[in-house]
C-alpha cells in the first residue's frame, strides 16, 4: 500500500482528488492532506508518505520550496506537481528538481490520475532495486574498512579506502561507533539485542549504513549517517544516542557508549571512521577527570557519547607512556612492601589518566601483566588455575574504564602477595566487597548491578572477576548463600515455607522451593522433616 499526501490550498481541489478514484482498491492510501507547504512539511515528518501530490502556487511556502525542503527530510519521496496552464513554467522547473510527474488540474480525471500514480510507482520500484544495490555496496565499503584492523583500534587513514565516487550521495556524513558489554547475556538475548539495536538505529537515523561486530564479549555497531540538513548538529546526534542508550538499558540492562565524528563530505569517510573510534576510546576515561587537566580532554568525558575533538589526536601524538619498572615491582614483591607497591601502581595510573591516551592505558596494562607473569615464574610462586586466567592479556577487552583497569592491576599484585605470604590468594577487594554486600543485603531483592555499583565497577567486570576467583557466577553464589540461611530457618524455626522465602530474599516461595531442590536434592518439607531440631 503506497501512502499519498495531498497538498493544495484549495479545499475543493483536495476534495476532488480524494474522490476521483477508489484509492485503496488501487493499492494507495491517502495519508493526509495539507493546505500549504509548511503544514505539509510537518506531515512529511510524521507520516513519511511515498508520494506527494502538490500544488505549485500556495501561501506561506510554495510547492517548489516545499519540494526542496521535503527532499531533505526524505529523498525517496516522489512528487506529482499539480498546476494550471499559467504555471506551466513552474512545472518545468519542478521537473529539474526531480519531480516525477506533473498534472494540469483541468485534465485530472480517474484515468490521468491513476496513470500518473502508476508511473511513479513503477519508477519507485526501479529506484528501490538500484538503491538496494547501492546500500549493499555502501555496507560492503564500511565492513571492508573496519575489517582491516582490530575493531577497537584506530586504523591509520592510509590503510583505509576512500569510497568510490558517487557511492555516497549526501552532501555530508557523520560516523558513529557504539559499543556495549554483552558478557552477561545468553546467545538468544544477544541476537535480540542486535535486532533491537538495528531497529532503533534505523528509526533515529534515516538512510544510515551500519556494520555490526561481536568481539570479546562486546557488541560494536558502526554507523555512516547522511547529514540531512543544517539543523543536524552534534547536539542532535548526542540526543539521539542518549535516547537509544536509555532504551537499550531498559530492554537489556547494558550500558551503551559511543564516539561521534565531525561532519564531512563522503570523500573524508576514512578520516571520519578514525575520528569516531578516537572519540569512542575517550569513553574509557573516568568522569572524575575535570576539564583543564594536562590531558586536555573536556568534561564531555562525563557522558557516554563523545564528539571528536582535535585534541584527542594531539594527545595521541604527545603520548609518553610511563615506564613500568619490573625490577622495582619485583623488589616490592620480594620484600612484601604492599603499601609501596600500591602507591607505585597508583602513580603510574595518575600519569596515564592525565594524558588521556587510550593506547597508553592498554600498553600499560600489558606491561603490568607481563611483569606479573615473569614475577610469578621468577619467584616460583604456585598459583591456581583461576588466578592464572587473570593474567590473560585478553582480559583487557572486559575492562570498561581506566579506573577498572587500575583496580584490576591492584588485584593482580595483591593476589601474588597473598600467595607469597599465605600460600593462597585471598579474594580481591572487589570480590570481598561483593561478598560483604551479599551478607548484608541478601534479604533484599539485590542484583549484580546493585553490587557492581556498590563496588564502583561495571557489571561485566565484576561478573568476570567473581567467576575467576570463586569458581561460580554471582547468581549461583547468592542463591547458595540464601539457601544456607534457609536451611537453618527450616530446622530451627516453625516458619512456613513462604515466610522463609520472604525472609531470605526470594520473591516467590515457588522459586525458593525450586532452587532449594536444585542445590540440596531435597524438597523443603523433606529437609525439615529429616533435619529439624524443632518438635
Amino acid at each position: 500500500m503506497h501512502h499519498v499526501l495531498i497538498v493544495d490550498d484549495e479545499f475543493l481541489v483536495r476534495l476532488g482528488l480524494k474522490t476521483t478514484i477508489d484509492w485503496e482498491s488501487n493499492g494507495y492510501k491517502v495519508a493526509g492532506e495539507a493546505s500549504n507547504g509548511k503544514e505539509a512539511l510537518e506531515m512529511v515528518r510524521s507520516s513519511m508518505p511515498d508520494i506527494v501530490l502538490v500544488d505549485i502556487k500556495m501561501p506561506l511556502m510554495d510547492g517548489l520550496e516545499f519540494i526542496t525542503e521535503a527532499k531533505k527530510i526524505n529523498e525517496t519521496i516522489s512528487f506529482i506537481i499539480l498546476s494550471n496552464y499559467e504555471n506551466f513554467q513552474y512545472a518545468k522547473h519542478a521537473i529539474k528538481l526531480g519531480v516525477s510527474q506533473y498534472l494540469l488540474k483541468s485534465e485530472i480525471n480517474e484515468d490521468t490520475l491513476l496513470a500518473a500514480l502508476e508511473s511513479v510507482k513503477a519508477e519507485q520500484t526501479s529506484r528501490h532495486v538500484s538503491q538496494q544495490d547501492d546500500k549493499q555496496a555502501r555496507k560492503a565499503y564500511l565492513t571492508n574498512n573496519l575489517s582491516k584492523a582490530q575493531i577497537n583500534a584506530c586504523i591509520p587513514i592510509d590503510r583505509m579506502d576512500a569510497p568510490p565516487e558517487g557511492l555516497f550521495g549526501a552532501d555530508k556524513y557523520v560516523v558513529i561507533k557504539y559499543f556495549c558489554g554483552i558478557g552477561l547475556l545468553n546467545e538468544q538475548s544477544i541476537d535480540m539485542l542486535s535486532k533491537t539495536m538495528v531497529s532503533l538505529v534505523e528509526n533515529e537515523f534515516w538512510g544510515v549504513v551500519y556494520s555490526e561486530v561481536i568481539y570479546q564479549m562486546h557488541y560494536y555497531i558502526t554507523l555512516i549517517c547522511p547529514v540531512n540538513s543544517l539543523a543536524d548538529t552534534e547536539k542532535i546526534y548526542i540526543e539521539k544516542s542518549i535516547s537509544i542508550g536509555k532504551k537499550m538499558k531498559y530492554y537489556f540492562s547494558v550500558s551503551l557508549k559511543g564516539g561521534i565524528s565531525r561532519k564531512e563530505k563522503a570523500g573524508h569517510l576514512p578520516c571520519l571512521l578514525r575520528q569516531a573510534e578516537m572519540a569512542r576510546q575517550q569513553c574509557f576515561f573516568d568522569s572524575s577527570r575535570a576539564e583543564g587537566t594536562p590531558g586536555g580532554v573536556r568534561s564531555a568525558v562525563e557522558h557516554s557519547f563523545i564528539v571528536y575533538e582535535k585534541i584527542f589526536g594531539e594527545a595521541r601524538k604527545k603520548e609518553v607512556r610511563p615506564h613500568v619498572s619490573s625490577s622495582k615491582i619485583l623488589e616490592y614483591l620480594t620484600e612484601g612492601r604492599s603499601q609501596e607497591l600500591a602507591a607505585y601502581i597508583h602513580d603510574i595510573f595518575v600519569c596515564i589518566k592525565e594524558q588521556g591516551a587510550y593506547t597508553g592505558v592498554q600498553h600499560t596494562f600489558i606491561d603490568f601483566l607481563s611483569i606479573a607473569k615473569s614475577s610469578v615464574e621468577r619467584l616460583n610462586i604456585p598459583i591456581t588455575d583461576n588466578f592464572a586466567a587473570k593474567l590473560d592479556y585478553d582480559n583487557w577487552n572486559i575492562l570498561t574504564s581506566v579506573g577498572e583497569t587500575e583496580v584490576y592491576i591492584h588485584d593482580i599484585f595483591n593476589g601474588i602477595l597473598g600467595f607469597m605470604s599465605e600460600g593462597i590468594s585471598g579474594y580481591s577487594a572487589s570480590v570481598k566487597k561483593a561478598i560483604a554486600y551479599v551478607e548484608e543485603h541478601y534479604t533484599s531483592n539485590i542484583t549484580l548491578e546493585d553490587v557492581a555499583q556498590y563496588g564502583e565497577i561495571s557489571k561485566s567486570y565484576l561478573s568476570m572477576l567473581f567467576k575467576q576467583e570463586t569458581g561460580i557466577n554471582f547468581v549461583t553464589y547468592l542463591n547458595q548463600y540464601r539457601i544456607e540461611k534457609g536451611k537453618k530457618l527450616l530446622t530451627d524455626t516453625n516458619l512456613k515455607i513462604y515466610e522463609i522465602a520472604e525472609e531470605i530474599g526470594f520473591g516467590s516461595p515457588y522459586y525458593f522451593s525450586k532452587v532449594f531442590k536444585e542445590l540440596t536434592g531435597m524438597q523443603c518439607k523433606e529437609y525439615r522433616d529429616h533435619y529439624s531440631a524443632v518438635n
